[in-house]
C-alpha cells in the first residue's frame, strides 16, 4: 500500500487524504486567479462554455466557446457561438492578455482539442448553423503575432461534446453527440502522414460524449483513458457513466478499468476536466455527476411530449426553477492511479466547479480555464494550480 498526503489550498489548507505507500506524490495545490477572459476590446468577459483551451509555445491560447450574452437561455437568451482566440502570456508570475487580432475560420463550441509537436488540433464541434465535421492545425506565431492555421481532414462525422487526445502527432478522437444520439467512434489522424486521413480504430465499449479523456502511462507504456460521459439517446434523457475505459495502442485492445469513485462509493461523472500527474497518476477537477442534469432533461423530454399549454408552462416554470437555483456542480477532486488502478477523493475545489472545459498543465501548474459553473452561467477565470 502506497502514502499520498496531498492538500489543496487557496490561502489555506484543504483537508488531506493518505493513499498508500507511494512516495512521489502531491503534497499541496494551491489555486490563485491568473487572469481573467476579456473581450477583444479590453472589457471584461463572462467567459465562455466549451471553449478551446491549450498551452502551446508557452502561452495559454483560449478561443471560441458559447454563453448567453443578453439573457439566461429561461428568459428567451439566445446562445452566442465565438471565433475570438485570446491569448494569455506570462513572465515569471506575471500573466497578461496579447493583442492579437487572429480568428478561428468559423465560430465553435464543445469541439475536442489537443496540443502535438506539430500544433493544436481542433476537431468537431457546433455553432449556429449545427454540428461540424471540420478539423483544423493551429500554431502560434509569436514573431507575426498571430496564429497560423491550416486545414485538416474532415472527421467522418459531425460531432460534438467530443474529446481529443494524442500520443506522438498521431491524434484520436473519442465519441461525441450526433443529432439524436451519442458516438462510439473511436478515430485515429497520423500528423507526421503526407496525406493524413482519419481512420477508424475498435469502437468504444460504449457510446458516449463529455468523458474525460487523457493520455498516461500505466506499467510503463501510454494508454488513453475514457473517463465517465453520458450518452444521449432518442428519449431525450442522458445515461450517466461512472466507468473507465483504456486502450492501449499496442495492441490496439480496450480494458475495463476501476469505476469511478471517491474511495468509498463509485459516482456518474461527466463533463468535467482532468490532467495527467506524474507517471501514473490522473487527477480530476470536479465535474457534474447528473443529479440535477437529469431532472432537467426529464423535464425538457416532458415539455416536448405534451399538448397540454397549461401543462407545459407549468413544467417550463419548474424548470427555470431548477435551473435558477442550482447550487453548482460536483466539486470533489478524485485521484485516480494507474498502475494500482485505485481512486480517492483528496479534497474539493475551493471554487465552483468549472465543467464542459478541459484542464492542460502549463509547465508544472494546472490551468483551469473558463466554463459553465451554472446552467447558462459562465466564468470568465483562468484558475491556475501550482503544484508543492
Amino acid at each position: 500500500m502506497y502514502k499520498i498526503l496531498l492538500s489543496l489550498s487557496v490561502s489555506f489548507m484543504l483537508i488531506s487524504t493518505d493513499i498508500s505507500a507511494q512516495k512521489t506524490a502531491i503534497k499541496q495545490v494551491e489555486w490563485t486567479v491568473a487572469a481573467k477572459l476579456q473581450k477583444p476590446d479590453g472589457s471584461a468577459s463572462i467567459g465562455f462554455a466549451g471553449p478551446i483551451n491549450a498551452v502551446h509555445k508557452d502561452v495559454l491560447i483560449v478561443a471560441g466557446g458559447a454563453n448567453f450574452p443578453d439573457k439566461m437561455p429561461w428568459e428567451g437568451g439566445e446562445k452566442y457561438y465565438s471565433k475570438e482566440i485570446h491569448i494569455l502570456q506570462k513572465t515569471g508570475n506575471h500573466y497578461s492578455w496579447n493583442t492579437t487580432k487572429s480568428t478561428l475560420p468559423e465560430p465553435i463550441a464543445y469541439c475536442g482539442n489537443t496540443v502535438t509537436e506539430r500544433g493544436l488540433v481542433y476537431a468537431g464541434g457546433e455553432n449556429e448553423k449545427g454540428l461540424s465535421r471540420k478539423a483544423y492545425l493551429l500554431n502560434w506565431n509569436a514573431a507575426s503575432n498571430k496564429v497560423e492555421i491550416k486545414n485538416l481532414p474532415d472527421l467522418p462525422l459531425a460531432v460534438t461534446n467530443m474529446a481529443l487526445t494524442h500520443i506522438g502527432n498521431t491524434v484520436y478522437a473519442v465519441g461525441g453527440d450526433e443529432k439524436s444520439t451519442s458516438s462510439n467512434a473511436f478515430l485515429s489522424l497520423n500528423l507526421d502522414e503526407k496525406a493524413p486521413e482519419w481512420k477508424r480504430l475498435s469502437n468504444l465499449p460504449i457510446a458516449l460524449a463529455n468523458a474525460v479523456v487523457i493520455t498516461q502511462k500505466q506499467s510503463g507504456t501510454l494508454k488513453i483513458y475514457v473517463i465517465g460521459g453520458r450518452t444521449k439517446n432518442t428519449s431525450g434523457i442522458s445515461e450517466l457513466h461512472n466507468t473507465v475505459y483504456m486502450y492501449n495502442p499496442l495492441n490496439k485492445t480496450w480494458a475495463t478499468c476501476a469505476d469511478i469513485s471517491d474511495g468509498k462509493q463509485t459516482s456518474n461523472y461527466s463533463a468535467g476536466a482532468g490532467v495527467p500527474i506524474g507517471k501514473n497518476q490522473i487527477l480530476l477537477l470536479g465535474g457534474d455527476n447528473g443529479e440535477t442534469f437529469h431532472k432537467i432533461e426529464t423535464y425538457i423530454s416532458q415539455i416536448a411530449k405534451s399538448t397540454n399549454e397549461a401543462e407545459k408552462l407549468k413544467l417550463t416554470a419548474e424548470k427555470n426553477e431548477l435551473s435558477i437555483h442550482h447550487k453548482g456542480f460536483y466539486k470533489g477532486m478524485l485521484l485516480y492511479n494507474t498502475d494500482t488502478n485505485k481512486w480517492t477523493k483528496i479534497g474539493e475545489l475551493p471554487f465552483p466547479a468549472q465543467v464542459t472545459t478541459t484542464a492542460r498543465m502549463w509547465g508544472n501548474k494546472i490551468v483551469l480555464s473558463n466554463g459553465e459553473i451554472k446552467p447558462g452561467v459562465r466564468t470568465p477565470n483562468i484558475m491556475l494550480g501550482s503544484i508543492k
